[in-house]
């Protein structure tokens, strides 16, 4: 699971650097809004990490199908919830969106490095 907590951490720092980037602009609403964004993603990753774990003992492939479609769809209602408490904190949303795409994208690139050896083989 430490990968996977790597890889959290990962989305959180794209958070974290667009936050300094528009802080630094001035727009303290805009960094806030990115880093909640990427909080999002970051957490969507953590609950599929602890999923995994949880199910990585000696489960048929049919249970591990499920358990994935489980934890897609807390997921997803965990980003609904997110979008709509941001929304009711009055954070800006197209802000929210570019802190999640930001932290998909590193989460992406970070894996691709983290396991680069795995896909060779």
């Amino acid at each position: 699971m430490n990968d996977y907590m790597a890889l959290c951490r990962y989305q959180l720092s794209a958070g974290m650097i667009l936050m300094v980037v528009f802080a630094v602009a001035g727009n303290y609403l805009a960094g806030f809004s990115c880093l909640f964004g990427s909080m999002l993603m970051a957490s969507g990753s953590w609950e599929l990490a602890r999923r995994l774990a949880s199910s990585a003992a000696s489960v048929s492939a049919d249970d591990l199908q499920g358990s994935l479609y489980r934890g897609a769809v807390v997921r997803f209602v965990l980003i609904l919830v997110g979008l709509a408490v941001g929304f009711l904190l009055g954070l800006d949303l197209p802000a929210v969106a570019g802190g999640m795409f930001a932290a998909q994208v590193l989460f992406y690139f970070a894996s691709l490095k983290m396991y680069r050896d795995d896909a060779r083989d």
